[in-house]
């Protein structure tokens, strides 16, 4: 009888010294999931107002959360005023750096072409009620884990 236990106090040992030695193991790999990089609007401003168009002065903060630097790629955009389709293209355009748990400011005058226009997105500028959204389609590089692709829908009210 006394051989059984020893020999299951034995078993215990081994199998929680293989438990803690496989958590130490695996906690690099672990390290870092389910982060992402945060996109926080700061202001949407009437920048120019022209006979053809509008412009728009839209500032975000990207927010790279990784131990590593990470390239924006690509950073599409579509903008909405309460909910009108009013322009689209691309947000940045050359590859844009951010470094290692770091928050880089980025701007983009958007222009309105006067056909986009329309009577609604005019009195909500002129009365300035409603938002202002965009959407951003982004694609960002690590050395570790490639080229990842994520989408953010940032508002904003009309001021």
């Amino acid at each position: 009888m006394e051989r059984i236990g020893k020999s299951t106090y034995l078993n215990w040992k081994v199998l929680i010294f293989s438990f803690a030695l496989l958590t130490l193991a695996c906690a690099p790999l672990l390290k870092g999931k389910g982060k992402t990089i945060t996109v926080t609007p700061l202001s949407c401003q009437l920048a120019s107002i022209e006979l053809k168009k509008i412009d728009f002065l839209y500032e975000i903060n990207v927010t790279n959360p990784f131990d590593e630097d990470i390239t924006i790629a690509e950073m599409a955009y579509q903008f909405y005023i309460n909910d009108e389709l009013v322009s689209e293209g691309d947000f940045i355009e050359r590859p844009t750096n951010v470094r290692a748990n770091f928050t880089r400011k980025l701007q983009k005058f958007i222009p309105v072409a006067e056909e986009k226009q329309s009577e609604s997105v005019k009195k909500a500028i002129r009365e300035r009620k409603g938002y202002y959204t965009l959407n951003l389609k982004m694609a960002y590089k690590t050395a570790t884990k490639g080229t990842l692709e994520t989408e953010r829908v940032l508002k904003l009210k009309i001021q």
